[in-house]
């Protein structure tokens, strides 16, 4: 049992000694559930402050996290939790993150125009607003919320909205910048076949193959992607320390594009898989992924292309931070 897994089971044991049914037990399982996510945040946070945790520590953290343990829960969960039946199946589960993530991009661009969004911060804007941290924010999140059993999932939505992110969330990041450098499809292309996606699409192509992982690859896979959590939410915190909680004052476009992340996003998605028929967990783990926060990505590839990177900096924290209160608010929505 991982750490806020045993913080939900004793929010609901508390819920229960207190009296509490029902779905105001789901609520205070998902205040439990946020309020640990938070801690494991401000451990990051505190670290940067102690000066335990530096700059240049960073890089060790990352290429752990995309190197080893991402790819390592990738494989883990899906010979853990997908099947034949329902990787046949995924057509429909593939199109509706595919048509959502197609919709908030355009719809993102042309709010970005009315707003009147400067040219060097436009880019950022649109992604801010149009692709979610599916991964180092949406994987904790989703699997404590909803357990091992949406992990499939978030999978499907990972895969669809990382290609979105490097394809046309990079293009317009770089049309935005002045560093001089051209969007690249060639580096695009590169970075979308990053360990974590290659990871997840061997794993799914040895399953459909009929192949069985030896006992002793699937338990090493289960002890690194045990780390993927901590890890996710203590760089988090770390970034939130450099960015400086007295430097979170967001300006109107990070509001509008905090708007669309934790109502606009979320509200097109539920209407998308009523349209598609979509629901149960499904439903429920696509609702909560198009309400994560902006995409670290998304600070790296506008430093490289001479963008505002601080401007994508400030909404990563107070995106990452508001979606801590959003979260309890979204499930109950979900009922």
């Amino acid at each position: 049992m991982n750490f806020i897994q045993g913080g939900a089971r004793a929010g609901l044991l508390l819920s229960r000694a207190a009296g509490i049914s029902g779905d105001m037990t789901g609520i205070w399982n998902s205040i439990s559930a946020v309020l640990l996510v938070l801690l494991m945040v401000g451990v990051g946070y505190l670290f940067g402050l102690f000066g335990w945790m530096k700059a240049e520590h960073k890089p060790l953290v990352i290429r752990f996290l995309i190197y080893m343990a991402v790819p390592c829960m990738c494989v883990k969960n899906v010979f853990e939790y997908f099947t034949r039946q329902m990787l046949a199946q995924a057509g429909v589960l593939l199109l509706v993150p595919i048509l959502f993530n197609l919709v908030t991009f355009a719809a993102a661009l042309g709010i970005g125009r009315l707003a009147r969004i400067p040219r060097k911060r436009f880019g950022g804007f649109a992604v801010m607003c149009a692709f979610s941290n599916s991964l180092f924010v949406g994987f904790p999140i989703t699997h404590e919320l909803f357990g091992d059993a949406g992990i499939p999932y978030l999978m499907f939505y990972y895969i669809v909205n990382t290609a979105a992110f490097w394809t046309l969330g990079s293009l317009i990041i770089y049309r935005c910048g002045d560093a001089g450098k051209a969007f690249s499809l060639k580096a695009s292309l590169k970075q979308l076949v990053s360990p974590p996606l290659v990871a997840l699409l061997g794993a799914i192509a040895l399953l459909l193959a009929g192949v069985t992982l030896p006992h002793l690859v699937l338990t090493f896979t289960s002890y690194m992607s045990a780390t993927v959590t901590p890890l996710a939410l203590l760089y988090i915190g770390f970034l939130i320390y450099e960015t400086g909680l007295r430097n979170l004052k967001p300006d109107r476009g990070i509001w509008i594009a905090s708007a669309v992340r934790f109502i606009g996003a979320p509200a097109l998605m539920l209407l998308m898989c009523r349209i598609f028929g979509i629901t149960g967990l499904a439903r429920s783990v696509f609702f909560i992924e198009a309400a994560m926060p902006v995409m670290i990505q998304s600070v790296v590839v506008s430093g490289l292309a001479g963008a505002d990177e601080k401007y994508n900096a400030l909404g990563m924290s107070f995106t990452t931070l508001l979606c801590l209160v959003a979260i309890p608010v979204l499930m109950l929505i979900l009922g």
